[in-house]
């Protein structure tokens, strides 16, 4: 790296495939392409450009790397910013297996929350990935209650209210699950999870992501990254600085919106202790359901999604009397609540959907002669955008050691690919948006016109 010469350029390229990131960061000396950073490489599920077929993505990343002397188009970096499919798709290694084993990749980097030898990003997975295949159970098992609920509700007036409401709900479920990758159907359940057979669960961004890490093992190296540190310049070519601004350890990385206005967090955090009881009864119900054991969504466990001891099985509860003069009753079907506890589904998918684009990589890449600023944050909310502002990067320029903060580098930022696609909680205003103020800056916004 030391004999290279100084970076005083770079051009950002941002493909237009669909929904989803694919940035392609080239360094130049003069005309001279130096070294190269791709981030992220996917898409959200039936958002596939017509014009712009990933395949022809990954031709032109071909002719447009430097090759080695092997002929192969080489990517010095490779960055997965977060677990989310709209980020890590084209990495899958049996959806997609050719293309990017077409690539020589040299290092690839992710955020600390990815490290499997840290205990706090080892529990964090944990959390996720266990509430990514219960919210996969809980839209299967929706779908099923929306025929079942047109059954038992017809002839009442508010049948046609509720059909539609149900309708709304399940539409949007679908699109946040669509984030965790829908299984080839003869691996998977209906829900869309993968049982292995030591009897854990997987979502397909897990598997895509792992694949990440295979890359970098093969190639220059696989290195996680925490907040307030720079990558190290023994890595770079001379004349980049990278810091690294998130994830966020602590608390803020479960805030995904603000603590006041229209959008403030309220209830069902993704870190309460009370929504465990519900996704253990998702996943229960998830593995009954693949071993053919769950007829519907009340045999879900023995205390359905509730603590040991509290309730009654449903299979017991039908039996009782007391029970079939009222519950069960002829006519009072619409009364009975068996599969409502499912509709927390709604929420807890947005808080599971911040959670996870929390845990997003954040890096500011400085070209040192100007000291212009990149910005690429991932999918960073709320509580991430917070923590930039306790940090501090020490760095050496012309012999002495200065003192870098966030506000410096927003202040310096010419490019910011905006966070999350643009939705209302991934740009802060004031500790964010409004501190960009030099004159060159441009967004980038990786989207899709209805989308949504």
């Amino acid at each position: 790296m030391a004999a290279q010469a100084a970076i005083d350029s770079v051009k950002v390229r941002m493909y237009r495939h669909g929904f989803g990131d694919c940035f392609l960061l080239s360094f130049f000396h003069g005309r001279k392409r130096e070294f190269s950073i791709l981030i992220d490489c996917g898409i959200k599920h039936g958002t596939r450009s017509e014009e712009v077929p990933i395949e022809a993505v990954i031709d032109d990343l071909c002719e447009t790397l430097a090759t080695t002397p092997k002929g192969r188009p080489r990517i010095d970096v490779l960055v997965a910013t977060h677990e989310h499919w709209d980020h890590v798709a084209y990495f899958h290694p049996q959806k997609f297996p050719d293309f990017f084993a077409r690539f020589e990749i040299g290092q690839v980097w992710l955020a600390w929350t990815e490290d499997p030898h840290d205990k706090e990003a080892v529990a964090i997975n944990s959390r996720l990935r266990a509430g990514a295949a219960a919210l996969q159970v809980a839209a299967a098992a929706l779908h099923e209650v929306a025929a079942e609920e047109e059954s038992r509700f017809a002839g009442h007036h508010f049948a046609v209210d509720v059909a539609q409401a149900r309708k709304e709900l399940n539409s949007s479920l679908a699109d946040v699950v669509g984030f965790y990758g829908v299984a080839a159907k003869s691996k998977v359940s209906d829900s869309g999870i993968k049982y292995n057979p030591n009897g854990t669960v997987s979502v397909e961004t897990e598997v895509a992501m792992r694949h990440v890490v295979e890359l970098g093992e093969h190639g220059g190296g696989v290195r996680y990254f925490s907040p307030g540190t720079t990558v190290d310049r023994r890595l770079l070519p001379p004349g980049i600085n990278v810091y690294v601004l998130g994830p966020p350890r602590g608390k803020l990385i479960n805030k995904s919106n603000p603590s006041a206005g229209k959008s403030k967090e309220t209830y069902l955090r993704i870190d309460d202790t009370g929504l465990a009881g519900f996704v253990d009864g998702l996943l229960h119900l998830g593995a009954r359901r693949h071993a053919g054991t769950a007829p519907d969504a009340s045999a879900v466990a023995p205390t359905g999604p509730f603590s040991p001891g509290v309730g009654l099985p449903a299979e017991k509860a039908s039996q009782n009397a007391w029970m079939k003069e009222t519950y069960y009753a002829p006519g009072e079907e619409y009364r009975q609540i068996d599969n409502c506890w499912l509709d927390a589904a709604g929420q807890f998918a947005l808080q599971l959907d911040g959670a996870i684009n929390n845990t997003s990589l954040v890096l500011a890449v400085e070209l040192a002669e100007s000291g212009k600023v990149l910005l690429f944050p991932g999918d960073a909310q709320v509580g991430s955008w917070l923590s930039w502002h306790d940090l501090e990067w020490k760095v050496k320029r012309d012999g002495k050691t200065e003192t870098v903060t966030a506000q410096d580098l927003l202040a310096n930022t010419v490019l910011y690919k905006v966070s999350h696609h643009g939705s209302h909680n991934a740009t802060v205003k004031e500790k964010g948006l409004e501190m960009m103020t030099h004159p060159d800056l441009v967004a980038m916004i990786p989207e899709k016109e209805k989308s949504y």
